[in-house]
């Protein structure tokens, strides 16, 4: 027979093992690697016009068999219709900011500004390796936000400034984009290049997107495209040797204006993250979101006849534009509706219903057990 002191101490034993199995589980749910897809200007109906438009069935995108889906306010602080500075600003820092603004936030009287901390910020403090791969120019407002502070995301010279002079960390370890000519005429009015300021900031500079498998750090700068899923399956191969893990920022430019483009890009960022999903591990959080939405409206077509022929029908008439054509027609604005955002991974079960932007920088943060500075 038990004594109760015998009782009580096993009673305690059995507690702190539950304690210590479910200390063990939280641990286990914490993400090692965070990587952010970000569609600029992929709104719900240019995902829905571009999966239809590719494979002829709604819904038929990677994108929609995410486990963890939610909708995203994407209103800047001054206006209920964002840009990606603005936009991308909440995301990456958890702030809504004024429009053009790149992760600072508006602080007074004549134009003043504050920074504040972005999440590859705390990734570099934290001593994880970092990434962004863009098929826009590096310095643009939604790779820019995630590294430089600056009121006016046209301050191209101050944004390859900072990029080269990070806060924290040694900056952005892996950067693949275009701007090849702006970091030219940027740096030249410093009386020096391009590669030799990248070179001193300990880069291997070029134009391949190659050079990333044989280097810790590599800022490759073209003016041409590149094939996106190798060079994002390089970054990560790259980046994933550290034993702390990464964040990685992939943005693909998806705005309609030109629709052929925007659509194909769609079905290009849609590839890779069914790629990425399949290979990046168990340990990751894998998150889609867009900054903002975009003009773009499906309008007609029969189920009987692919999309694309339709649409090309309709173009090919005198009197058809891009803003009128019957079965996709386009405004060429920013919208304010939600946006999708899509994750999978530790952390993704946050991902739920409708909310702010800036909650997708809470989520990365809770994702990986990190605590935002007071």
């Amino acid at each position: 027979m038990r004594t109760p002191s015998t009782k009580y101490r096993l009673a305690a034993v059995v507690a702190g093992m539950m304690l210590a199995c479910s200390t063990v589980a939280a641990q286990a749910q914490e993400a090692r690697n965070i990587i952010l897809f970000l569609g600029d200007a992929g709104g719900v109906p240019t995902l829905s016009a571009g999966g239809i438009m590719a494979h002829d069935r709604p819904q038929s995108l990677f994108l929609h068999s995410m486990p963890n889906v939610g909708l995203s306010d994407t209103s800047a602080l001054n206006n209920w219709v964002t840009d990606s500075g603005a936009g991308m600003t909440a995301i990456m820092t958890g702030q809504k900011t004024n429009g053009s603004m790149i992760s600072v936030v508006p602080s007074g009287a004549n134009g003043a500004v504050t920074p504040v901390k972005s999440f590859l910020e705390y990734a570099e403090q934290k001593g994880l390796s970092t990434g962004i791969v863009t098929n826009m120019k590096i310095w643009d407002a939604t790779p820019a936000a995630c590294y430089a502070h600056v009121a006016s995301r046209k301050n191209q010279d101050e944004i390859f400034k900072q990029m080269l002079a990070p806060r924290f960390g040694d900056g952005v370890d892996i950067l693949i984009g275009k701007g090849r000519s702006d970091a030219v005429a940027s740096f030249a009015k410093r009386q020096t290049t391009a590669e030799q300021a990248f070179t001193r900031a300990g880069y291997i500079f070029g134009d391949d997107p190659a050079i990333v498998s044989t280097a810790k750090r590599a800022a490759v700068l073209r003016d041409s495209d590149f094939a996106p899923t190798p060079a994002v399956e390089a970054t990560i191969a790259q980046l994933a040797r550290n034993p702390k893990g990464y964040f990685l920022m992939v943005e693909w430019d998806m705005h309609t204006d030109n629709l052929a483009n925007g659509l194909r890009h769609v079905v290009e960022m849609d590839d890779m993250i069914r790629r990425i999903s399949a290979v990046a591990g168990k340990d990751t959080l894998i998150l889609f979101t867009a900054d903002h939405s975009f003009g773009l409206r499906m309008g007609g077509g029969k189920r009987a006849t692919p999309l694309a022929e339709q649409y090309a029908t309709e173009a090919a008439k005198p009197e058809t534009t891009v803003e009128n054509n019957p079965i996709i027609s386009v405004e060429d604005s920013h919208t304010g509706e939600e946006v999708i955002a899509a994750a999978s991974g530790p952390g993704s079960e946050k991902v739920r219903g409708f909310f702010a932007n800036t909650k997708l920088f809470d989520i990365m943060m809770s994702a990986v057990g990190w605590k935002k500075d007071e």
